[in-house]
């Protein structure tokens, strides 16, 4: 599903395990053209046929633009780099060399979110490395036309992940640097994943984001927020509440697992009223966030985060 909210940006909903709104993609049209973020491997034919309706200049993608690795952001990266051979791929120096080789970022991600949503998501595939270009803090972007994209490094939810500023129009193309707001379910949860979450480094990346003076952020979960000023002070105070709330009932003794299911019940009770229960997606994400942050505060090292296990995922 293809929106295109100015003459320059389409939003492309990826369909990620086949539902609307939790997935965003985005195309920067110019005289050359970049996707950002582009979805789990399973979303690959979707974001292809949305391209193509997209009816991009010269019908050809130049840049693609992984914000991060992680498999919602980059998973279809493979499949669509092999549609577009001469695109250039561009990500984080860290991010490089998975891409060119994804087995340890899926070994990793198999283990946190379990067999059966790993089938969902499907297997990314490799990009070859002389592909692959690192691109660091401040670089440009040149689209012509006019538009160039800039790099900003905001980590935080990982150490290698990357937002984009189009210059001059105000916008941001935030990846995970902020946090999930569905656009039926508008809790702000926290996207605050193991292994890297890093509470400081989110923070300053959100600060870093406000100085810029975005009018428009432009976010993977879900959508255009046109309120940037206030959605970015609001993430920050999630970040803070989040972290601190894990903390105290840590110290109180709860394990894993009843700290996950209380705050999913929580959530679940402010969004619910009108939306119906929670989805399962949205389970899956308040858990891993949690994880998180639970490695952040070491609860790992306590033993706080052992011995819990993904539960079964119902699409």
């Amino acid at each position: 599903m293809l929106t295109s909210f100015d003459d320059r940006i389409c939003l492309i909903d990826t369909m990620a395990l086949g539902r609307q709104g939790v997935v965003a993609a985005y195309i920067v049209h110019g005289k050359e053209n970049a996707l950002i973020d582009m979805g789990y491997a399973s979303s690959a034919a979707t974001v292809l046929a949305d391209i193509k309706e997209s009816r991009v200049e010269r019908d050809c993608i130049d840049y693609l633009l992984p914000t991060h690795v992680h498999l919602d952001h980059a998973g279809a990266g493979g499949d669509i780099a092999k549609n577009f051979d001469g695109a250039s791929i561009l990500v984080h120096p860290k991010g490089v060399p998975h891409l060119a080789d994804p087995s340890q970022l899926w070994e990793g991600a198999g283990r946190l979110f379990g067999a059966e949503l790993m089938k969902l998501y499907g297997r990314p595939r490799p990009i070859g490395g002389s592909r692959v270009r690192a691109i660091g803090d401040g670089e440009e972007i040149s689209l012509g036309s006019g538009l160039t994209l800039r790099s900003i490094w905001t980590p935080g939810h990982a150490s290698h992940h990357l937002s984009y500023e189009l210059e001059g129009t105000g916008t941001i193309f935030t990846g995970d640097a902020v946090g999930i707001r569905y656009p039926t379910f508008l809790a702000l949860i926290p996207t605050t994943p193991p292994t890297s979450f890093n509470l400081e480094a989110a923070i300053a990346s959100l600060q870093r984001i406000k100085q810029l003076s975005p009018k428009l952020l432009a976010t993977p979960h879900y959508g255009v927020i046109h309120d940037a000023a206030t959605s970015i002070d609001a993430n920050i105070r999630s970040l803070q509440d989040w972290t601190a709330t894990i903390d105290r009932m840590l110290r109180d003794g709860l394990s894993a697992g009843s700290i996950i299911t209380t705050l999913t019940e929580t959530i679940a009770g402010e969004v619910t009223h009108s939306n119906g229960p929670l989805p399962d997606y949205l389970r899956v994400s308040i858990r891993v966030s949690v994880l998180g942050v639970l490695r952040y505060l070491g609860a790992s090292d306590r033993g706080g985060a052992q011995g819990y296990s993904p539960p079964a995922f119902h699409t």
